[in-house]
């Protein structure tokens, strides 16, 4: 089977779901494997009801769960609003192959992709994923989520004029910058850059495309869409109108585009900082403790082996 056909084989397996996204280095081939590595198969459940779905999965599958999973934990859970109540993940081989799942609800995913305020599942959809039937208003939130990042990318690179590869980097990286995992020896430090060069066509048609993009001599001429700030994500939106108040958005000059792209460093340490942390805390309520040790383990283990 090929990857588009194990993830929708995946949907007969479990309690109903509203989507089903392949992403990971297990979906798109990235430089940086050899070929014995056999990368997980990374997917982003999306579910109407999170409880529901963990609880019926648990019914239906027990062999999803680790054994220090406490379903009585998962049982007088309350039915919060709260994004990281609705979030969690799973690890799990269905048919001999390895899964690594993040459940989330609908409801949780668009706002994360409208907002940016956690931006940790919303970045994981600006890089390469793969899907099949998704209810059209995610479909046209994901195209929107990528919009939004390739005016980001050019936001925060300062440079004037940048190779393909180069805006597509940034793109990649923004997901992966102040995560505090780059900061352990588990993650690859050229993660970023492999995975645009194990995919760079997918970055060639859903961001080379776009209107904003003006090449020349094999090279992007950055428009530096400063104005175009109104039409970000809510969180990012509004960070940046209160700090640029004293700004001519008509009329910007270096320094302006320096302070800019300051500013959105600033913005990602302040988002993806706390916020991989608190998805890490939140799946590990769903992986189980020791599950979540032993796979940061195995990440380090990985590392200290190249």
């Amino acid at each position: 089977m090929d990857n588009l056909e194990i993830i929708e084989n995946l949907k007969h397996i479990l309690p109903p779901t509203e989507a089903i996204i392949g992403y990971g280095s297990g979906i798109y081939k990235q430089t940086g494997y050899n070929e014995n590595e056999r990368p997980d198969k990374d997917v982003i459940i999306i579910v109407d009801n999170f409880k529901q779905f963990l609880l019926e999965d648990y019914t239906q599958n027990p062999n999803h769960f680790s054994k220090d999973f406490d379903i009585k934990t998962l049982q007088n859970k309350k039915d919060k609003i709260n994004f990281y109540n609705n979030i969690g993940c799973l690890k799990f081989c269905q048919e001999n192959i390895n899964f690594k799942a993040m459940i989330i609800s609908k409801k949780s995913l668009e706002e994360d992709l409208k907002t940016w305020k956690y931006f940790g599942m919303a970045g994981r959809l600006t890089k390469p994923i793969l899907y099949q039937n998704i209810p059209e208003s995610l479909e046209i939130a994901i195209n929107k989520n990528r919009e939004n990042i390739l005016i980001t990318a050019l936001l925060f690179e300062t440079k004037d004029i940048l190779t393909k590869q180069e805006l597509y980097n940034t793109i990649s990286k923004l997901t992966y910058i102040y995560d505090f995992r780059t900061i352990l020896p588990g993650e690859k430090k050229t993660k970023t850059v492999d995975i645009v060069n194990g995919a760079f066509n997918f970055f060639e048609e859903k961001y080379g495309q776009n209107q904003l993009i003006k090449v020349q001599n094999n090279n992007i001429i950055n428009p530096h869409p400063i104005k175009l700030i109104h039409n970000l994500p809510e969180n990012l939106n509004i960070y940046l109108n209160n700090h640029l108040k004293n700004i001519d958005l008509n009329n910007i000059n270096e320094k302006d585009i320096e302070k800019l792209s300051q500013l959105l460093h600033t913005y990602f340490f302040k988002t993806n900082l706390p916020n991989s942390i608190k998805l890490a805390l939140s799946s590990s309520t769903t992986l189980g403790k020791k599950q979540t040790v032993k796979h940061a383990l195995s990440k380090v283990k990985r590392h200290f082996q190249k």
